[in-house]
């Protein structure tokens, strides 16, 4: 059975939910990148995403990356984006019902 846009495009959104949580604040053109998706599709998907409150802009001039070997702080140049408690929820429940699993892999920078 093959699988219908709309599930597509849910498994994409929790995808994208999922790297957030392991991995904590990204961009969208650095998601894009990960993800093999458009500069556009990732920042409308980033869009959505936060219009639907599971995800959020981080707030700030410093991103601090706890999901790294070490911790370190970075000055933003971009609008970073987190997941929230609602998409953490939600991806909870997605692997619970679906099965669902993504290997994150840590990205070289």
């Amino acid at each position: 059975m093959c699988a219908t846009l709309n599930d597509q495009e849910e498994l994409l959104d929790l995808k994208i939910l999922a790297y957030l949580k392991k991995l904590g604040p990204e961009y969208a053109k650095f998601l894009a990148r990960q993800l093999g998706l458009s500069l556009e599709e990732s920042t409308e998907r980033l869009r959505r995403l936060a219009a639907r409150g599971l995800i959020k802009r981080v707030e700030g001039r410093i991103v601090k990356y706890y999901h790294r070997q070490r911790k370190s702080v970075k000055h933003r140049n971009h609008t970073y984006y987190d997941i929230t408690r609602e998409g953490e929820l939600l991806l909870r429940e997605a692997r619970k019902k679906l099965g669902f699993h993504f290997d994150i892999e840590y990205p070289n920078r």
